[in-house]
């Protein structure tokens, strides 16, 4: 009888052993185990934040980590998840380009989402912001750089309008962008008024996330000429990426330039309203 019943038991504990390999053999698969670094012709990784782009020169240490990477079922929840997402951009010797973006626990590939395994994923993570903090990293600029104005204690998100914009392409040629956006003085009112901010300071510093190479100029309307696109801007005086704000409600156009570098840079232009009320103005 005793005999019976260990061998039962020795039968149920085998094959639950067997049920746990067939599920950790068929619940996760390795995509990148077999990627070879010799047929990426380029590479760069995205950081978001802090929407940098950094080119990879060598992708070897890069594959070493997909090699890694475990996915199981497919997720798209991530879209609800906050943090930093790494996306890793490769182009292929026969021109297919794919994208992978490790955002723990998730690993997306070309827009589809999958659960995947941590400990590979957040190796994606680190090496991502190892690269960004090199003194030799090579940082491309893909599109015009944000702009926040800070006002006292106030800090605000500009709005982008026209740009030209250049960047290179895996394949070596340049692709320029030309985007035209509405005159500051037209589009939507009341999308306008939701995004107006309020100051007591005289000047706003202007904080781009990439510091152009020059301010060209910056020019403001007053909120009373809404819809006369075809009035003349007035100048507003700078001191670096310091503005002089005109008492009242004023549109500010900001226009800025950088110089190429690594192929990518341009021009873009950035609007902003502020109303500024002097502090002695109540007294």
């Amino acid at each position: 009888m005793r005999k019976g019943r260990c061998a039962a038991l020795t039968v149920c504990a085998l094959a639950v052993c067997a049920v746990g390999a067939a599920v950790l053999a068929g619940g996760g698969r390795r995509p990148y185990k077999d990627l070879d670094a010799s047929h990426i012709r380029a590479a760069a990784v995205r950081l978001t934040p802090p929407d940098k782009t950094v080119q990879i020169a060598e992708p070897k240490e890069l594959v070493e980590y997909l090699s890694d990477v475990v996915i199981y079922d497919e997720d798209n929840s991530y879209t609800e998840y906050d943090g930093q997402g790494v996306t890793f951009t490769l182009t292929m010797d026969d021109g297919t380009r794919t994208s992978i973006m490790a955002y723990n626990p998730f690993l997306v590939i070309d827009g589809v989402g999958y659960r995947t395994k941590y400990g590979p994923c957040q190796a994606l993570n680190s090496y991502a912001n190892r690269l960004l903090n090199r003194k030799d990293a090579v940082t491309v600029l893909e599109e015009p750089p944000g702009l926040s104005v800070v006002s006292g204690d106030i800090c605000f998100d500009a709005w982008l309008g026209d740009y030209c914009w250049e960047r290179p392409e895996a394949d070596g040629i340049y692709e320029t962008t030309i985007a035209c956006a509405a005159h500051p003085l037209e589009g939507d009112r009341d999308l306008l008024l939701r995004n107006k901010f309020e100051t007591t300071e005289q000047t706003a510093a202007l904080m781009f996330t990439h510091a152009p190479d020059r301010i060209v100029e910056a020019v403001c309307w007053s909120d009373e000429l809404w819809g006369d696109v075809d009035a003349a801007g007035e100048s507003v005086e700078l001191n670096g990426y310091e503005m002089k704000l005109r008492p009242g409600g004023y549109i500010y156009d900001v226009k800025a330039e950088w110089d190429a570098v690594n192929g990518c840079g341009g021009m873009a232009h950035y609007t902003v309203y502020v109303d500024y009320t002097p502090e002695n103005a109540w007294e």
